[in-house]
């Protein structure tokens, strides 16, 4: 990706010129398609990038009332500004990981109802979302 347009566009076109099924250099060397193809049930897959740091934004009018609701309430649960921009805020790189990775339950402090002190130990809901991510360029100023 730090490589930039020029770099994207000539692996690209030498990527589909030797798979095109014209081209004889990969479609005939059967040692090559051995060494380059892996079966699927044997691939591992992998971040695309080293994520360093990204935005996160409130995108669907659903996902933002719902977080609205958790933190202000039924009543105010969308922000009057959502309707003219969506909302970013700074995410957490760590928490972007490859599908299928096991995730480990976090803990913490909790305060039952019926208890005046707080209680360690894990979470007793897990939320989790879908996201899609864009790589847009090889960095920004």
């Amino acid at each position: 990706m730090a490589l930039g347009r020029d770099a994207w566009k000539q692996v690209r076109t030498v990527l589909q010129s030797v798979l095109s099924e014209d081209n004889p250099v990969f479609r005939d060397d059967k040692d090559l398609q051995k060494i380059s193809l892996i079966p699927v049930n044997d691939v591992v897959m992998c971040l695309p990038a080293e994520i360093g740091d990204y935005t996160d934004f409130y995108s669907s009018r659903e996902h933002a009332t719902n977080v609205g609701i958790m933190f202000r309430g039924k009543d105010n649960a969308l922000m009057p500004n959502w309707l003219h921009i969506p909302i970013g805020y700074h995410g957490r790189a760590s928490s972007i990981i490859v599908s299928g990775t096991n995730i480990t339950r976090p803990k913490g402090q909790t305060k039952p109802a019926n208890s005046d002190n707080p209680v360690f130990g894990p979470t007793k809901l897990l939320d989790f979302e879908l996201e899609t991510g864009f790589f847009i360029g090889p960095g920004n100023s």
